[in-house]
């Protein structure tokens, strides 16, 4: 019982946060996007510089998700952006957790 009111509360929460949407494959999915700062030190000079990621529902994750293309529109963007799957980290069990997917340009 608490696992099924637990799925369904992380689903309507990630919804209302969502940002932005997925499309992988054939499947279209909200998403919470972020490209997040990350300061580093090179030698004696600080650079600095994003790593985008998204947050997406376990059940929305394929099994051949690794290494795959989605495109991510966010917000009222007419336009999608293409990225490659770099990284999964699940949080929890499928399908209540939720899964940080680290994002490259291809």
């Amino acid at each position: 019982m608490f696992a099924g009111l637990e799925a369904r509360m992380n689903c309507i929460a990630h919804k209302k946060l969502a940002n932005a949407t997925a499309t992988i494959g054939a499947n279209v999915v909200p998403v919470v996007f972020d490209a997040e700062y990350s300061a580093a030190t090179v030698g004696p000079a600080r650079v600095g510089a994003s790593v985008p990621q998204m947050q997406i529902m376990n059940a929305d994750v394929p099994a051949d998700f690794d290494g795959s293309m989605i495109q991510i529109v966010v917000g009222d963007a007419a336009q999608a952006v293409t990225w490659r799957v770099a990284d999964r980290q699940p949080d929890g069990e499928a399908p209540t957790g939720i899964t940080l997917v680290l994002l490259e340009r291809p």
